[in-house]
């Protein structure tokens, strides 16, 4: 679960700046904001599965 906890964090956090306003956008500013975090996102897995953090 600690694994997911930190994109659904993310998640919560984009949804609800775009559910309260927050970001004055155009729909398609919101599919490239959600694509540029989706990549990160990936890259962000792809790193930790590349180099694993170390097990104690």
């Amino acid at each position: 679960m600690l694994y997911w906890l930190p994109r659904l964090c993310l998640f919560l956090l984009v949804g609800a700046a775009l559910g309260l306003g927050v970001l004055h956008a155009t729909s398609e500013d919101i599919a490239n904001t959600l694509i540029v975090v989706i990549l990160g996102l990936g890259l962000f897995s792809l790193t930790l599965h590349v180099f694993p953090p170390e097990r104690h």
